[in-house]
């Protein structure tokens, strides 16, 4: 009897634990397998994301060649990718050869005189036309300081061919157009 209930003891606790054994093999391998799973998707994920860079880094490169070639049939001499600050605009421009394009031909303008509209800005003209043909970005620096706030300077805005005064330490700053 005693064996008997040895026996029963051993298969009581046997048993169970063979079963305990297998659902954890089983529980690892599967386990395992989704972890292989999402690795796969993570990997697919990341060479889908590297594509898409490609893809618009090449979209960007492409419009950006085209856009420099339509400023340079338009006279300009460099335009930027990036956006940057005043100080850095125009050191861009000296690498590039040239100079920020100037408001009526002068370094300095306190903005009074003539109006806003209509006034001569060098590369482009009177006014916006060129600019807008052209197809150039708006908000884009001249070397024009402005002479009633130091530490602003005018940017050709896409505004009806007008100048606004900008602060020309301001964080994310203005796309630059280089003039010979």
């Amino acid at each position: 009897m005693k064996r008997i209930l040895t026996c029963l003891l051993i298969m009581a606790f046997v048993v169970p634990l063979a079963f305990f054994l297998s659902v954890i093999t089983a529980t690892k391998a599967e386990a395992a397998s989704s972890v292989e799973e999402a690795r796969q998707k993570m990997l697919e994920e990341d060479r889908r994301k590297e594509e898409e860079a490609g893809r618009a880094a090449e979209a960007r490169k492409t419009a950006t060649a085209e856009l420099g070639a339509k400023a340079k049939e338009a006279g300009f001499i460099a335009l930027s990718e990036s956006r940057m600050n005043w100080s850095e605009a125009k050191a861009f421009c000296q690498r590039q050869g040239g100079r920020l394009p100037r408001i009526n031909n002068s370094d300095s303008w306190d903005g009074n005189n003539p109006p806003l509209r209509g006034i001569l800005i060098d590369g482009f003209g009177y006014g916006h036309r060129p600019w807008s043909e052209v197809g150039l970005p708006s908000d884009c620096w001249t070397g024009t300081e402005y002479t009633d706030g130091p530490g602003y300077s005018w940017v050709v805005s896409d505004r009806d061919g007008e100048v606004h005064v900008v602060n020309r330490h301001q964080s994310g700053g203005r796309r630059v157009v280089c003039v010979p």
